[in-house]
């Protein structure tokens, strides 16, 4: 009988510390996600801080300057909402992004407009798989009332075939690059 009652005093006491350092754990990952989501650490690096932070498109466009107070940050457009998956975004784009770092040398702009092209087809193939899943954590499709006849046309027939933001909003917030051909063609089929 003794045997079973060190036992179950073991069992809990493991249950209790597991207990305690997961939420120690989630408590943590949470003030990472929060810090990490920040613009001064997206662009705390050479090239999102010389390049992209400071660029005149990017001061200028519509996400930066706001007058109703809302300011959207990188992370906004860029990381998933919800502890896990950001997390897991952070996790891969940030290894991708220090592999990238490290192996080019983007002191040189010239290394950066060559490498440009390649960065900006991945992150809109990323919010095309999504369906521009972070556009939608701040703008809700059926609030959106385009001025122009134009817009309103287009995104009415947006609406219709299941296209997402990314399809016609690619060069929204960054310098201007030409969308490849292959994803145009998979966009304008609705993901």
């Amino acid at each position: 009988m003794r045997i079973f009652k060190w036992i179950s005093g073991v069992t809990i006491a493991t249950l209790a510390i597991g207990f305690v350092i997961g939420v120690a754990v989630v408590l943590g990952a949470e003030q990472m996600d929060h810090y990490t989501n920040t613009d001064k650490f997206c662009t705390s690096c050479h090239l999102t801080g010389e390049y992209i932070a400071k660029s005149e498109t990017f001061l200028k466009s519509s996400h930066r300057t706001r007058t109703g107070g809302v300011q959207p940050g990188c992370a906004d457009c860029h990381i998933p909402k919800g502890l896990v998956p950001a997390t897991w975004t952070h996790v891969v784009k940030g290894v991708q992004d220090l592999y990238g770092e490290i192996r080019y040398d983007y002191t040189d702009p010239a290394v950066w407009q060559e490498r440009r092209p390649e960065l900006a087809y991945a992150v809109r193939d990323w919010m095309l798989a999504n369906d521009s899943a972070t556009c939608r954590t701040c703008h809700k499709e059926e609030y959106i009332k385009p001025e122009k006849k134009r817009g309103q046309v287009q995104h009415a027939e947006a609406r219709e075939s299941g296209m997402t933001c990314i399809a016609c909003h690619y060069n929204l917030v960054h310098d201007d690059v030409p969308p490849r051909e292959s994803f145009l063609e998979r966009s304008s089929k609705g993901n």
